[in-house]
């Protein structure tokens, strides 16, 4: 089985400041995750130097290093604390449509429901009024307009209270 060497004091030094960087949570050259990869990326080597050239002396040494952390770096905290925000918006958007669809059906039926009646009552006055005019023997100079169901009624505004 073959010895792993020494590694540079070049290479340590560099991934050092990276590991420091990534811990800090202030990364310069990586998305600032706390794996091989990004230290590999933040201290601008090749990955395979901790993954295969060194992987007892520093891989492993990073690695634990790492989990002892247990914690995310700054901008991983944050961008994942964004990414989970922009997932709760579009749902609490899409609930909140499907609560105004139900409620615009909601409406659309009682209008329909209220302008039924409105048509019908206005029906009955209409016949009212006509054989109150029958029983009386009057006849209308001029014939009430008639009225559609779906036109609305012009009422005259009521005087302010007080003065009538």
């Amino acid at each position: 089985m073959k010895t792993e060497q020494e590694p540079p004091q070049e290479l340590c030094v560099k991934l050092r400041t990276a590991a420091d960087r990534l811990l800090d949570g202030t990364p310069l050259h990586s998305p600032g995750k706390l794996t091989i990869l990004d230290l590999a990326e933040e201290a601008q080597v090749k990955r395979w130097l901790l993954t295969h050239k060194y992987p007892t002396t520093l891989m492993a040494k990073y690695q634990a290093e790492f989990k002892a952390a247990r914690h995310k770096s700054e901008p991983v905290k944050k961008a994942e604390a964004e990414l989970d925000k922009l997932r709760e918006d579009p749902a609490k958007v899409r609930n909140e449509k499907r609560q105004l669809k139900e409620l615009v059906g909601t409406y659309a039926v009682m209008i329909e429901q209220l302008a039924g009646e409105r048509a019908a009552a206005i029906a009955e006055c209409d016949e009212a009024i006509a054989a109150r005019d029958a029983a009386l023997g009057i006849t209308a100079l001029n014939p009430p307009p008639q009225r559609a169901a779906s036109a609305g009624r012009t009422h005259r505004p009521l005087p302010p209270r007080g003065k009538r």
